[in-house]
């Protein structure tokens, strides 16, 4: 190779200067579409993009914005490079200052200094490739004793599946920004009744051997797998179920597959160990991830219908529908919301005073709950947050209980039909009639999930009771807002058009500003008193 050659060469391969600011960054002129590209921070691979996915504009001129998980960690100073994923290859780098803080670093970490990764879903996790070889060996030796607890205890076979097999087959060990492992159990049952109930058997036996089980629906479960650091990991328990030729594996995987794909089990090695698999792990990958499965691709989405959804729904119910969302909500929100009633719960008292129990839905961070409970009445808080949040609540609840009424906390999902009606029949059989009390509840739900409110309003108050209600108009749209979220501003006649829909009468309304100012924000709510039975007993308005 002469040496003009060479030099061309090395000018070739030397990155181009990254273009980029606080709010977004302009991908290198040449990017191939469907590939995957990786953004580092100082070192740090936080983030990984496909230009034909995710960004914006016309070829060579396409940016991304940042997503909105990182943008709190960007302030400081921050050396960044764009880099092929498979290959390695930077093609383009800067140095760049966030937010005007020249004597920061950037540092994408949880409070214990671990990095963190944006997964599939846009959430920061931090990934399994930041945990010490010895608490990797101690997570599948865990793993392995629980896939033998629901084998033994159930006789289901039971296998890797998802991002779990997928690392296993390409690699030997765990996908490195992957955070929690992925199982199934083979179904013994065909019919989605009898799966469900069998769902729930596994859950009991998981239980009775003491691990830590949330259920996120009729077949999906979740274990929390304590380590010997006080670090925890998770475990999602699926079932792969056939129906009518079709193998199911909630809540991505519907493709004809016959059981000899699965049946009987094989084994593949993770990290050392030998594991059970499905008989041919290589079509189950490629029906799960497509003909590229073998591709590294951290940047990876499902592209489930929405059929596929709706059906898992339908048939398994589910727990999961925003959860995360709002659990973060709720955490977010638990150190900055004032432990004092909101204005609507002192209205509420003042306007329709009552001795009968009182359903709070979408408690949140129970203000209102406990404050209700010390003005003497018995309370339900209902939410559907993650564990912690609720535990907090709980805590709060039973120091209440040492001097007041008794307050007591259920998980719900209201976009789930089968909980509601669960739930409604409970209530409706209960010793008396109840209220059932939803602030800002209604515009936090899609029209499916409005609609399960008032199917249950309609169950549990036909024998007396108001169902209290107040949300965001849409001329609430542009104002003001102290907490970021997902909302459907709601038109008032739509939603009282529901209500009659579902038999139900509005007998107050109204609307406006100053009804439910927070710090700086005062939003155009509308507030509304509903009832179902003429029987309503102790209202003064």
């Amino acid at each position: 190779m002469n040496v003009a050659n060479g030099a061309a060469k090395g000018r070739e391969t030397k990155p181009a200067r990254l273009h980029l600011d606080d709010d977004r960054v302009w991908l290198p002129a040449r990017v191939e579409q469907d590939a995957t590209y990786d953004i580092l921070l100082n070192d740090q691979h936080v983030w990984s993009l496909q230009p034909a996915r995710d960004a914006a504009g016309p070829s060579g001129n396409q940016r991304v914005e940042w997503p909105s998980a990182l943008r709190r960690y960007l302030r400081g100073h921050a050396d960044v490079a764009f880099r092929e994923h498979v290959a390695g290859t930077v093609l383009a780098t800067t140095s760049h200052v966030f937010g005007d803080a020249a004597d920061r670093t950037v540092r994408v970490t949880d409070q214990h200094g671990n990095a963190l990764i944006l997964d599939k879903w846009g959430r920061l996790i931090r990934p399994l490739a930041s945990d010490a070889d010895e608490l990797v060996d101690e997570l599948v030796e865990r793993l392995l004793e629980m896939m033998g607890t629901i084998l033994q205890r159930t006789g289901l076979p039971v296998f890797l599946c998802y991002g779990t097999l997928l690392g296993a087959v390409r690699d030997g060990r765990f996908i490195g920004h992957d955070n929690d492992v992925d199982i199934a159990y083979a179904s013994a049952e065909s019919h989605p009744v009898d799966i469900v109930r069998e769902g729930f058997r596994v859950e009991r036996a998981l239980s009775a051997a003491g691990w830590k089980v949330r259920r996120g629906s009729g077949v999906r479960l979740n274990i929390s797998i304590a380590l010997s650091d006080g670090s925890v990991r998770f475990v999602d328990v699926f079932s792969a179920n056939w129906v009518e030729g079709v193998l199911y594996i909630p809540s991505d995987l519907g493709v004809r597959l016959p059981r000899e794909t699965v049946l009987p089990l094989g084994t593949v090695t993770l990290h050392g160990r030998e594991v059970p698999a499905p008989h041919d792990p290589e079509s189950v990958l490629a029906a799960t991830y497509g003909e590229r499965w073998r591709v590294p691709d951290p940047s990876f989405r499902y592209d489930s219908p929405r059929s596929l959804h709706r059906r898992f729904n339908g048939w398994y119910g589910g727990l999961i529908t925003g959860r995360k969302h709002w659990g973060r909500f709720a955490a977010a929100a638990a150190g900055s919301v004032p432990d004092e009633p909101t204005p609507f719960a002192r209205w509420v008292a003042e306007q329709y005073p009552s001795a009968r129990p009182l359903v709070d839905l979408g408690a949140g961070t129970g203000r209102d709950t406990l404050w209700f409970a010390g003005q003497g009445r018995q309370v339900t808080a209902v939410d559907y947050v993650p564990r912690s949040v609720l535990k907090a609540l709980r805590e709060r609840a039973a120091r209440r209980r040492r001097t007041g009424p008794k307050v007591s906390v259920e998980v719900l999902n209201l976009s789930d039909l089968r909980a509601v009606l669960a739930f409604g029949a409970r209530l409706s059989r209960s010793d008396e009639p109840v209220d059932l009390y939803a602030r800002f509840l209604l515009h936090g739900m899609h029209r499916q999930g409005r609609d399960h409110v008032f199917r249950l309003a309609s169950m549990s108050l036909r024998r007396g009771g108001f169902l209290f209600l107040e949300f965001r108009t849409r001329q609430d749209r542009r104002r003001r807002k102290t907490f970021s979220g997902p909302r459907n501003y709601l038109a008032p006649r739509r939603v009282r058009s529901q209500i009659e829909r579902a038999g139900g009468e509005v007998v107050f309304q109204t609307q406006g500003t100053g009804l439910a100012p927070f710090r700086d924000e005062d939003p155009h709510v509308c507030r509304m008193v509903v009832r179902w039975s003429r029987d309503t007993g102790g209202a003064t308005s």
